[in-house]
């Protein structure tokens, strides 16, 4: 079978797995910022940056993307890269006042900054990126690790 006809026979399991993986993610990113409009900000924040580091270097893994995450963080931010309020509000969804308003609290809880020049950035202390890649992000790995391999068991036909 191909990835759409496992998809497609397999379509409930597959979903609710699915499903479940954006729940427990976004009850532990909800738990890690204090609320869902500063864990929707913040995760368009980080996509953002995860972007800017992906496009910085050739390597796909795991070490050296942390790695490369955690340089970037102290590194000269490029024009070329601005996030603004309104764009994470057209992302999210949410108002533009309240996009600014959680800008500020996460600024508080030193995970992003913002400037005029640069708008907001992710520019988390050492201690909440700790967090993001040594607790957060392998919970996430280990969720999307299960997932592909149930989906995979169910591509190779076998008892799922």
């Amino acid at each position: 079978m191909n990835i759409k006809e496992t998809l497609e026979a397999n379509y409930a399991p597959i979903w609710r797995e699915f499903l479940e993986i954006n729940i427990q993610r976004s009850h532990d990113a909800v738990q890690m910022t204090g609320s869902a409009n500063s864990y929707l900000v913040l995760q368009v924040v980080a996509w953002h940056n995860f972007l800017i580091v992906t496009n910085s270097f050739n390597e796909r893994d795991r070490t050296s993307l942390v790695k490369n995450w955690l340089k970037k963080n102290t590194s000269n931010h490029s024009s070329k890269y601005i996030l603004t309020y309104t764009l994470i509000s057209e992302l999210t969804g949410l108002h533009l006042e309240t996009v600014r308003r959680h800008v500020k609290r996460l600024e508080k809880l030193s995970w992003v900054k913002y400037t005029r020049k640069n708008g907001v950035e992710f520019h988390a202390n050492e201690e909440n990126n700790k967090f993001l890649t040594e607790i957060f992000n392998p919970k996430e790995t280990k969720l999307v690790l299960s997932f592909l391999e149930n989906v995979a068991k169910m591509d190779n036909n076998d008892n799922y």
